[in-house]
């Protein structure tokens, strides 16, 4: 079986609004569907689309259960995540670790949430190393086994 990348994610939120306004100003995606209780979203590479959920209430998100943890966006270069970072600190948006932080596995990222305590992820991957697996990014090759 062979894909070609993400297509969509969708996210159910308390507040449409409220998680489009975050989506578009802070990570600058563009709405594509805007309904009363859905938004569809895209950065020209995916699309985000944001819902309200079908089930009425729903528990407050919990990156430590099962399911989602957090997501990325791809960001090309470190200049450009301190872009982000800067603009970030310009929007009052918090950050952990107050900023750019080393992911330990061959990334620099910045964790931040969305209006529901969604984690969200901008990330510059430059090698990819988990376990005994290498991926270098740079090459856009495929993932090789390391030498031990």
């Amino acid at each position: 079986m062979k894909t070609s990348g993400v297509d969509h994610i969708t996210l159910i939120v308390k507040d449409v609004q409220k998680s489009k306004e975050f989506y578009t100003r802070v990570c600058g995606m563009k709405v594509i569907v805007e309904e009363k209780e859905v938004v569809g979203l895209t950065d020209g590479t995916f699309s985000l689309w944001i819902a309200l959920s079908r089930e009425g209430k729903s528990p407050p998100f919990n990156p430590e259960l099962t399911g989602l943890n957090h997501w990325a966006f791809k960001v090309t270069s470190m200049q450009e995540l301190q872009n982000i970072e800067k603009e970030l600190k310009q929007l009052d948006i918090p950050m952990e670790d107050n900023g750019i932080t080393d992911d330990g596995y061959g990334g620099t990222g910045i964790f931040t949430q969305d209006p529901d305590g969604m984690k969200v992820e901008f990330h510059a991957l430059k090698k990819l190393s988990v376990g005994k697996y290498f991926w270098d990014k740079t090459n856009n090759a495929q993932p090789k086994v390391l030498k031990t």
